[in-house]
């Protein structure tokens, strides 16, 4: 009720006593903040700036030759050997191999780089996308291939290690049978360790002498590294064990 209008009304009602309370004016309606709600980030990477290629040629589980010559080795992953000149075919290579030939083959590719331009070996060191797809993670996932970290290149590490996780307790690929060390007899006779397939990683030891003696033991009998625990190839298994 406007200003003037509220005094003659005062004035009104002491001449003659016959007023009731007098209306209050309207209070000015104050808008209640709408909440905002974050957006939740999925954990899952999404592909960033790249460079395009095309695959003309799958070599294994974690290699591949582009169009022009330049072969990739994807970053951060291991699969098991099918093409080492001084190595039996792996348990599971083939399997990873074709796996990889279904993902990429043929197909144009994003390349990811991380830090390191290539490896010892001359080959592209990158993160392989197929659309929203990342190679290295999707055969981590799917269990045909292992976790394998080379500092500096650890951009997507702790990703590729709750994939290998969640393979593993699902008994996927690689992780489909649990593996069951057997121990050597006092004189050091009879079987260390199961060399028939790839069964075990630096996890499965407490020690390095006993992954050494596996390792050891193993190339003895014809089988290589068979169970990857000498990622670097300087002869000695599992450094990072006590």
């Amino acid at each position: 009720m406007p200003q003037r209008m509220r005094r003659f009304m005062l004035i009104l009602c002491l001449l003659t006593s016959g007023c009731g309370p007098l209306p209050r004016s309207s209070p000015t309606s104050t808008p209640i903040p709408t909440p905002t709600v974050e957006a939740v980030h999925s954990p899952v990477p999404t592909p960033t700036q790249g460079e395009w290629a095309t695959v003309v040629r799958v070599v294994d589980g974690d290699t591949v030759e582009l169009e022009g010559g330049h072969r990739v080795r994807y970053i951060g992953i291991d699969t098991p050997e099918t093409k080492h000149p001084e190595e039996p075919v792996e348990w599971m290579g083939p399997e990873a191999a074709a796996k990889n030939e279904e993902l990429v083959g043929g197909k144009i590719v994003k390349l990811e780089k991380d830090v390191s331009e290539t490896d010892k070996y001359g080959r592209l060191l990158r993160y392989v996308w197929v659309g929203d797809v990342m190679v290295n993670a999707e055969l981590v996932r799917l269990g045909y291939a292992q976790v394998s970290t080379y500092p500096p290149d650890v951009k997507y590490a702790d990703y590729f290690l709750k994939l290998q996780r969640e393979a593993r307790e699902a008994g996927r690929g690689l992780w489909g049978s649990t593996p069951t060390l057997q121990p050597a007899t006092p004189s050091g006779e009879g079987a260390v360790c199961d060399c028939s397939d790839n069964l075990y990683n630096c996890s499965d030891f407490s020690t390095h002498d006993e992954a050494q003696a596996c390792y050891e033991y193993c190339k003895s009998l014809g089988r290589g590294d068979v169970h990857r625990l000498n990622g670097d190839n300087n002869g000695i298994a599992c450094e990072s064990l006590p």
